[in-house]
């Protein structure tokens, strides 16, 4: 019995066909062999890029599941945080009631309601991202209490005059600066001098919530995120980190 593979019977079974009974061009025609052999060939690159791509789904799979764990994570410890002091508040609120303190029980009730978790509302990922651009383009929000504390309190009246979009995050900016110039002025002294100076190196101080300030396995989780998770960026990862576990 012969151990010759016999590729006109392989090369049959996946269409091939003599050159008597081929209707092609007659220059493109191949023999069995050869057919089998290309076959094979083909098969083994698609087998490659199809595993490649199995990889990259499972990797996807991957960061998509930690992301989700991170995030929910984030935002239970903020709704603790919340209940906190809402119940504070409430506190607060009944004291002053008892106290006859009218003005304070009005203020402690809209800290109240300020605090408690909105109605649900459709994800809108292009205002979405509008707000990781501010954040990003805007490194004074959530680093400077004074300045984010002034955006908090002035938004919903750029809201009220209209402002939708782009163009609300433009004047909400414009209109931190116009309170605040000085510290504006500061801030740009200070990016000119490290423009000046060169180079990027990121000088680490212990308090700030920077990205220097991450562990190296923080900055990875980040990166996975920033590579399989569209729109995130280094300036979110910190703007959410839980800084505070870092001192307990």
């Amino acid at each position: 019995m012969s151990d010759e593979r016999d590729y006109a019977k392989e090369a049959a079974d996946d269409g091939w066909v003599d050159k008597d009974q081929w209707k092609g061009d007659p220059e493109k025609h191949v023999d069995a062999k050869t057919f089998v052999e290309r076959g094979e060939k083909i098969s083994g690159i698609l087998k490659s890029k199809i595993g490649r791509l199995e990889d990259r789904i499972d990797s996807l799979t991957q960061s998509n599941a930690e992301f989700k764990q991170y995030t929910d994570k984030q935002l239970g410890k903020e709704l603790d945080k919340n209940k906190k002091l809402i119940a504070e508040l409430e506190g607060v609120k009944a004291q002053a009631i008892t106290d006859g303190d009218g003005a304070a029980a009005v203020q402690a009730e809209r800290d109240i309601q300020t605090l408690r978790a909105p109605e649900p509302q459709q994800a809108n990922p292009e205002l979405d991202q509008m707000a990781r651009n501010f954040a990003a383009e805007n490194e004074w929000y959530g680093s400077d209490k004074e300045l984010t504390e002034y955006a908090e309190f002035v938004y919903p009246r750029v809201i009220e005059d209209g402002y939708t979009g782009k163009a609300y995050y433009v004047e909400l900016a414009r209109r931190v600066e116009s309170q605040h110039p000085e510290k504006f002025k500061n801030l740009n002294r200070e990016k000119a001098g490290s423009v000046e100076g060169g180079g990027n190196k990121e000088v680490k101080d212990s308090k700030a919530h920077t990205w220097a300030n991450l562990s190296a396995a923080d900055k990875a989780t980040a990166n996975r995120f920033i590579k399989d998770i569209p729109g995130f960026t280094k300036e979110a990862f910190v703007e959410t980190y839980d800084w505070e576990q870092d001192n307990v």
